[in-house]
């Protein structure tokens, strides 16, 4: 018999400007406690974004994991990761570290919006990367179709940074 799975880790997908911070918040009040983790917030100033680069980007996601793996660590319930997970790949690593510390993993996509809408609630965000990230959109209805993503387990496995971190 298996363990009991009484922590819980939300993973929000969708394409920028679509709404995951707004329902990041609006689980956490549902729950009454937990933490919501953004990779956003790395580039936040008093709740405003500055200073956003394309270079920083890879360093402010080790950030937001190492951030994510310690709030499972304290036993944080429920923890809701608010990035946009388009690909198996992105989401892997929240999967396997969750997984393997006993935390229930559940998928939320968020409404596919217009393309048109989500560039003018995000106008620093080209149309053109709106249309790849879109393009590139990955359908993941269970852990198991992360877990055993041949892709993202050749990607992570031999990772540094999880095999510094454990996960």
């Amino acid at each position: 018999m298996g363990r009991k799975r009484t922590r819980e880790i939300i993973i929000l997908r969708g394409l920028p400007g679509s709404g995951k911070t707004t329902v990041a918040r609006n689980i956490l009040e549902m729950y009454g406690s937990g933490e919501a983790f953004s990779t956003d917030d790395y580039f936040r100033v008093d709740g405003k974004m500055v200073g956003f680069r394309d270079t920083s980007l890879n360093k402010a996601h080790v950030w937001n994991r190492n951030r994510v793996l310690q709030a499972i660590k304290n036993k944080v319930h429920p923890i809701v990761i608010d990035n946009t997970n388009l690909q198996k790949w992105e989401v892997w690593p929240y999967v396997r570290m969750a997984f393997r510390r006993g935390y229930w993993i559940e998928f939320q996509d968020l409404p596919v919006l217009p393309l048109e809408i989500l560039n003018r609630r995000c106008p620093k965000i080209p149309m053109e990367v709106l249309e790849r990230m879109n393009e590139g959109y990955e359908p993941v209805k269970k852990i198991w179709d992360v877990i055993y993503d041949y892709e993202s387990k050749v990607r992570w496995m031999r990772s540094s940074e999880r095999l510094q971190n454990h996960w």
